[in-house]
């Protein structure tokens, strides 16, 4: 059940990952064109300003849970290393515990802003473009965040319960040595 739940998730981490990356090429391709209208045609792109400022929420966050899980953000995890078997589990447990705190003080808060911008029909104030889309991505992102971090507690439980499983859906960074250049 755990690796069907962890194989769904990742789908959708996967999904919403891609979105954000094809908002960083559309970002890239507008900025390139703003750049050679301005430079060729004297004519700046109205609004590019707004664009960029309301997708980097969206390219930053809807993929937040699947470099999570991927184990591809900074990871402060020198003790946790020097740890094996179920102490180690145990740690995972603490941080992520942690972690599922802050991201569940912060949900609700977000949704608040979402909500705010929506039912005042919040816009930039360039060319008056609606803001609720780029603060619907921070709930999205930070609650499929959450998802993740609800099924690593399982997951968490499980192994200290018997550490010899298989580590399912959980964040397994990459040895440095093995990356090194020989």
């Amino acid at each position: 059940m755990v690796e069907t739940l962890d194989r769904w998730l990742g789908r959708v981490e996967y999904a919403t990952a891609w979105i954000a990356g094809v908002t960083i090429f559309a970002l890239m391709f507008l900025a390139s064109a703003e750049v050679l209208s301005r430079k060729l045609l004297n004519a700046p792109i109205p609004g590019q300003v707004d664009f960029t400022s309301l997708s980097m929420v969206t390219f930053s966050l809807l993929c937040i849970s699947h470099c999570y899980r991927q184990a591809g953000h900074i990871r402060m995890d020198i003790l946790q290393k020097m740890t094996t078997g179920r102490l180690s589990w145990m740690t995972q447990l603490l941080t992520t515990c942690i972690a599922l705190f802050l991201v569940t003080a912060i949900l609700p808060g977000t949704w608040a802003h979402f909500m705010r911008a929506w039912t005042l029909g919040d816009s930039t104030i360039g060319i008056g473009l609606s803001t609720w889309p780029s603060k619907l991505a921070v709930p999205v992102g930070f609650g499929i965040l959450w998802l993740r971090l609800v099924l690593e507690l399982f997951v968490y439980g499980r192994l200290i319960a018997n550490p010899d499983l298989p580590p399912i859906g959980v964040p397994r960074a990459p040895d440095p040595v093995d990356h090194m250049d020989a």
